[in-house]
């Protein structure tokens, strides 16, 4: 982490520009969109004037570690918000697209809010505190090469 740290108070851009990559890329990294993350966090990075490279790194968020619990996360923060049926979908019946697609309206709902929620949340919190945790750790960046 505070390699990840160092790396991104050497990127080449303002406290504001990260700020915006770092809550655009984490909004899309627990997106419901699998597969176009990066394309939509790039390109909405791109139309807010965040950091692009710093958005897409983020979406990594959710990877094979963490997307278990994020996933699980977003659809208990969904179905609270929407409510429904309270058994778990049955995943044994995906094994292709068109099992995928059996799970049912109801899951894609669920999904689609509880990650939209937790995504703006998340970027809200992240964007908020990264700015200027930003600015103080390249000033202090700054002072210490003096």
């Amino acid at each position: 982490m505070k390699t990840w740290i160092k790396n991104l108070l050497k990127v080449r851009d303002t406290p504001e520009a990260l700020a915006r990559g770092l809550a655009v890329g984490f909004f899309f990294g627990v997106s419901f969109f699998w597969g176009f993350q990066i394309v939509l966090a790039v390109l909405v990075s791109f139309l807010i004037r965040g950091n692009k490279v710093v958005a897409a790194a983020m979406t990594a968020v959710s990877n094979p570690l963490t997307s278990l619990p994020i996933y699980s996360f977003c659809y208990f923060v969904g179905h609270l918000l929407i409510g429904g049926r309270d058994r778990i979908p049955d995943f044994s019946v995906v094994h292709s697209v068109e099992g995928f697609l059996k799970i049912g309206p109801h899951f894609f709902i669920t999904m689609l809010v509880g990650t939209t929620v937790v995504g703006l949340v998340g970027a809200l919190l992240i964007y908020a505190s990264s700015e200027r945790l930003l600015q103080a750790l390249r000033g202090r960046m700054h002072r210490k090469a003096l």
